[in-house]
């Protein structure tokens, strides 16, 4: 088995720790900040030591760096001052805005480095562990570093997703689109919905909206459906204009939502007159 440590036992670092006890590896320590947090994971994964990150290096072969992207270069610095850093151990981090530029201070120090992120929510560690299989992850490492990459990746039920170092930032700008976009934009039909006496805004969101979600992922702009994709400019019309008498504060977000779907739109073939004539009332 694999002397693992784990370095951030927050959401992301206790489901990964819990990923990989399940998965054979011998999970020997974790290091953090926040007792508590240190506490819970140790709770779940008993084989853990609670000790200090260099500490956690000298006892591990391979080195799970589960900190925020912002924390993580002063983490990174922190660990290879620390001495225990050296040929045979891999250190990879799991942050989504880095790739392994991030790690040079250890690979200097003769660690094989990678980074792996998984495509994820981690609400807590539970959900976040039931939810890692079949999860794809992206991996950016040297050739000669990929193949144990993917092994881990792999290993914890994921599928690897080769991301090259300088689309490391316009990899997680994604996730935030598809992720926090989608769950903008719900929210709202929430608030609609229910100002229409329609539904309970704590309900999960409606039926059309997972499945638009799912179609989109499938099909890209040829998943788009209604008034915009149709060219429709009276139905949109009259839709702002509801929107904006009912719920005033998201007339703008109805609009510009509207004037993102007629770019796609017409990628996927609307004629040029029914864009305009929707553009027409999509203006300010």
């Amino acid at each position: 088995m694999t002397a693992t440590a784990v370095i951030g036992p927050g959401r992301v670092g206790t489901a990964l720790g819990m990923a990989l006890d399940a998965a054979g590896y011998h999970v020997v320590a974790v290091a953090g900040r926040r007792s508590q947090r240190v506490r819970d994971f140790v709770a779940r994964v008993p084989s853990a030591a609670a000790v200090s990150p260099t500490e956690a290096v000298r006892r591990a072969q391979l080195v799970v760096l589960a900190v925020p992207d912002d924390a993580l270069a002063g983490v990174v610095a922190a660990v290879a001052a620390g001495g225990s850093v050296g040929a045979g151990r891999r250190v990879v981090h799991v942050a989504g805005g880095h790739g392994t530029a991030v790690l040079a201070a250890v690979r200097d120090a003769g660690a094989a480095v990678a980074a792996c992120h998984p495509a994820q929510t981690f609400p807590d560690a539970d959900a976040g562990l039931a939810a890692l299989p079949g999860t794809a992850w992206a991996v950016t490492a040297d050739p000669p570093d990929r193949s144990w990459a993917y092994a881990l990746v792999t290993d914890l039920g994921g599928r690897p997703v080769l991301v090259a170092d300088e689309a490391r930032a316009l990899y997680p700008a994604a996730l935030a689109v598809g992720a926090t976009a989608t769950a903008t934009v719900v929210a709202i039909a929430r608030e609609l919905l229910y100002a229409a006496g329609v539904g309970d805004p704590t309900a999960p969101p409606p039926p059309p909206a997972r499945a638009a979600a799912a179609n989109a992922a499938a099909a890209g702009p040829a998943a788009i459906t209604g008034p915009v994709r149709r060219g429709d400019a009276a139905t949109v019309a009259a839709h702002l204009a509801a929107v904006r008498a009912a719920v005033p504060d998201a007339a703008d977000a109805y609009r510009d939502l509207a004037r993102l779907a007629l770019v796609q739109a017409r990628r996927a073939g609307l004629d040029a007159v029914s864009a305009d004539a929707v553009a027409a009332v999509l203006r300010p």
